[in-house]
């Protein structure tokens, strides 16, 4: 199951090295490189620490302004106020950009928040995920039902986690299914140094499978030219423990520097039997070979959890909402030992960047894995409580062939050309379930170059190149009865309706022991051009053009859904044309306004089908247009945008005249709103008293509904009608805290708004506004250093959802035939108050 065609290798090796070998070629020859590219946002590298010169930081705008007032801690040099770089710890202490939570960049061409590595550090839970770092910037929401540790679902505007992209330090990844994530298994916050949140497909030079909604960029920590290092480790409720450790090699031989990390997590969990840990290492090092700075890095992580979800109404009634149908009883399906998983990560990549020919050029060769290193356990069904749940899945239900009037019966007939399997080893008293594991591998490179034009009124800065990728993916679930020790293919099986065609039922009996047994494959490429033209100073007008082909091979035994084989490809294109134009009107504002294309192909769940014509479906597309301004002092950081996206082919599942579902194309839906985000340093212009507080506040409205198709009028799946956050910063370079609260708006649930009738209750999954109000205080000291054994040490302790709110974030499932809560429905809810006391120690 595991082999690959030929085929498949050498387009593996093809589009892995091809484009990598043309950077290899330019680096013979290439001169130091000065910068790099973070989503759209052009910021400056750090890939030459080691040769920089210490530049002093500039206090603000070219307004005559008065120095910042002194604080207790002085401000470091640093880069100027206005420069991308200036946030968090790289900014005056106690000035706007070093306090705010989030942040616009002054280089933006789109609506975007940047979270610095401060926030990171200072109000972040420890050992929490990226999702946790968004989780105050304009119209985010994010929510872990587990506490501080496990999988998260994050999104904005109404774009769910797929329909954007995650990348890391610029490499794109996610599931092979569909480009969606697994929060708790890569890049814990340990690992961050900062987080860029792009509302918009970005530049044509943005490449991704999702840009579709956006990007969620992370990127890892920076390295020092001086030998060093931090120790942290905290304690919280429900039985979460953290710690990490980080070691700086600083520059040696003249040319090297290297970063090693190790994170561990561990909780008991805020859902009864929630437990997670996770132990992850990450490896980096740079070096100067020539005239050309290289790049390796490595990662590897692993994830142990129990497998919690999300309970029905009557689940909820009976056991309250810490239950995430988990118990210790192995005569039901919610017994522990058959809901765990093992999960193991990796990435790596060798990065190359310098300037030959007047051509600066990036190449990045990666790879990245998400694997099972032994079977997944899985009940087979987790919302039936009790004696329910005893042998459920000993009679299995089968699609028999895609045209029932050739080979179904009358009988099959009238049941959708339906049948069943019986497995006759399976007793009464069985509690039975399926193993699975979902591995998959990708092999890419990213290639970006580009040349500064100096012509006159037409000078500008021409950029091009190319993304490729291929993914691998195997999928396995076969089902099991946990109580005999047996897979189901050794329990006789055996068809209990009649059938004339033997030749089917012999497919029949040999895949019905499977829920799916299949291999898909993704191949991948998207070249793209732009040029940033500037006629006048400040003024930058960029259009851009970006191709997309996206193909999907899908092979297996066992088709999900179907139950029969399948071989089938498709390949999608696209021609997204982008153009944007800026203007710094000012050195501290920048004006901005975007038009573009998003595209998202379909994902695998379209294939689980018998006739793949009548599945035909097309990709989902995106027209985008934004506009925003961006103002950056050292007393305030403020942004603002409005937009209007409209989102067409979105798939929706019907029935076939057989009984399969199918996806078809149905629905277009707008997105519009407004946001807007900002921080004002108070000690700065009040001083006295007000020394070092900073006040927070970011909000945003949105309207997300179908205009066309069979839903119109009705509302997008989570899609929160506004959000506010808001709140109280202090750092006076000794003690810090911050009190910050946050409100989602009212939405629908997964299965968005449907419309109510007089046998339908529409608002069944509507999900009411809740909020959260989180604390943080710490203070600093440099005792160590005093002692002579270290530098500074830092404690703190932190409160989140300090009221201990329990709402619904979530509701399952679609009511479209229900006037009452009933068990196909699930309900997810807020962790509750969780507390926490940590410590970090730099040598």
């Amino acid at each position: 199951m595991r082999m690959f065609s030929q085929r498949v290798v050498t387009r593996q090796f093809a589009l892995g090295a091809s484009v990598s070998l043309i950077a290899m070629a330019l680096a013979a020859n290439a001169a130091i490189a000065q910068g790099t590219d973070i989503g759209s946002v052009n910021v400056e590298s750090s890939a030459h620490k080691a040769k920089a010169k210490p530049v002093r930081a500039s206090r603000g705008p070219a307004n005559n302004r008065a120095p910042v007032a002194a604080v207790a801690a002085p401000a470091p040099a640093g880069p100027a106020i206005q420069s991308d770089a200036a946030i968090g710890s790289k900014a005056p202490v106690g000035s706007a950009p070093a306090l705010a939570p989030s942040q616009a960049s002054l280089n933006s061409y789109e609506p975007g928040s940047v979270v610095s590595d401060k926030v990171i550090k200072d109000i972040v839970v420890p050992g929490g995920d990226y999702n946790e770092a968004g989780k105050y910037t304009a119209g985010f929401y994010s929510a872990n039902p587990n506490g501080a540790q496990g999988d998260s679902n994050s999104g904005w505007r109404g774009f769910a986690d797929g329909q954007f992209n995650i990348t890391f330090d610029g490499i794109p990844f996610g599931d092979a299914n569909d480009p969606s994530h697994h929060s708790a298994a890569y890049f814990p916050s340990a690992f961050l140094g900062k987080v860029v949140i792009d509302r918009g497909p970005g530049e044509a030079s943005q490449v991704g499978y999702a840009t579709f909604g956006g990007t969620m960029a992370l990127y890892s920590r920076e390295l020092s030219d001086k030998f060093g290092g931090q120790i942290t480790g905290s304690i919280g409720n429900n039985g979460t423990y953290t710690g990490s450790v980080t070691m700086q090699s600083g520059l040696v031989m003249g040319d090297t520097r290297a970063m090693l990390q190790y994170s561990y997590a561990k909780t008991d969990g805020a859902l009864t039997l929630g437990h997670v840990d996770s132990n992850q290492f990450l490896g980096k090092v740079e070096k100067q070979m020539g005239e050309v700075t290289a790049t390796f890095f490595a990662t590897y992580g692993r994830q142990n959890y129990n497998n919690t979800s999300s309970p029905t109404w009557a689940q909820l009634q009976t056991y309250g909402n810490k239950y995430g149908e988990l118990n210790r009883n192995p005569l039901t399906a919610q017994y522990t030992g058959y809901n765990n998983s093992q999960k193991e990560t990796d990435m790596e990549y060798v990065k190359l960047d310098g300037d030959v020919f007047g051509f600066h050029f990036t190449n990045q060769l990666y790879t990245y894995a998400y694997t099972y290193p032994s079977y997944q356990n899985n009940a087979n069904d987790q919302t039936i409580e009790g004696p329910a749940s005893i042998a459920n899945g000993a009679t299995i239900t089968v699609f028999k062939v895609p045209n029932p009037a050739a080979s179904c019966t009358a009988v099959m007939l009238a049941a959708g050309c339906k049948t069943s399997v019986t497995f006759a080893g399976v007793v009464n008293g069985d509690v039975t379930g399926y193993l699975k594991f979902n591995n998959y591998r990708g092999y890419g490179d990213i290639l970006k170059l580009s040349h500064d034009i100096d012509a006159g009124f037409m000078s500008g800065q021409l950029r091009f190149g190319a993304w490729a990728e291929h993914v691998d993916n195997g999928r396995y679930q076969q089902f099991y009865d946990y109580t005999q020790g047996k897979f189901y293919s050794a329990l006789s099986p055996s068809i209990t309706a009649g059938n004339t065609t033997p030749a089917q039922d012999a497919i029949d009996l040999a895949n019905a022991a499977y829920k799916l047994n299949l291999n898909s494959h993704i191949t991948n490429l998207q070249p793209y051009v732009e040029y940033e033209w500037k006629p006048v100073a400040g003024l930058s007008i960029t259009p851009g053009f970006k191709y997309e082909s996206f193909a999907r091979d899908h092979d297996g035994q066992v088709n999900q859904k179907t139950l029969q084989p399948v071989s089938y490809s498709k390949t999608y294109t696209a021609s997204l044309p982008y153009l944007a134009v800026r203007y710094k009107v000012l050195q501290d504002l920048t004006v901005y306004a975007q038009a573009s294309k998003g595209f998202l192909a379909p994902q695998v769940a379209a294939y689980y089908v018998f006739d793949f014509n009548a599945n035909n479906i097309s990709p989902e597309e995106t027209t985008n247009y934004q506009a925003g301004a961006v103002y950056k002092t050292v007393d305030l950081t403020v942004s603002a945008d409005v937009y209007q996206i409209t989102a067409t082919n979105f798939p929706v599942t019907t029935t076939a005249a057989d009984g399969t579902p199918i996806y078809v194309n149905a629905g277009t839906a707008r997105y519009q709103g407004i946001e807007a985000e900002g921080t004002y340093a108070l000690g700065n212009v009040i001083g006295g008293f007000a020394q070092g507080f900073g006040v927070y506040a970011s909000g945003a409205l949105s309207n997300a509904k179908f205009v066309g198709g069979p839903n119109t009028g009705l509302a997008v799946p989570n899609a929160p009608r506004y959000t506010v956050a808001g709140g109280l910063l202090y750092d006076n370079g000794m003690f810090f805290g911050s009190l910050l609260h946050k409100i989602t708006g009212d939405q629908y649930g997964s299965g968005g708004q449907v419309a109510s009738t007089a046998t339908v209750n529409g608002q069944l999954n509507h999900v009411a506004a809740y909020n959260t109000t989180d604390f943080v205080m710490g203070v600093r000291s440099d005792f160590l250093k005093q002692m002579g054994v270290g530098e500074k040490a830092e404690f703190k302790v932190g409160v989140s959802n300090i009221f201990d709110h329990h709402d619904f974030v979530d509701i399952g499932g679609t009511p479209s035939k229900l006037t009452a809560a009933a068990d196909s429905l699930t309900y997810t809810s807020l962790a509750g108050r969780v507390y926490y006391a940590g410590m970090k120690v730099d040598f």
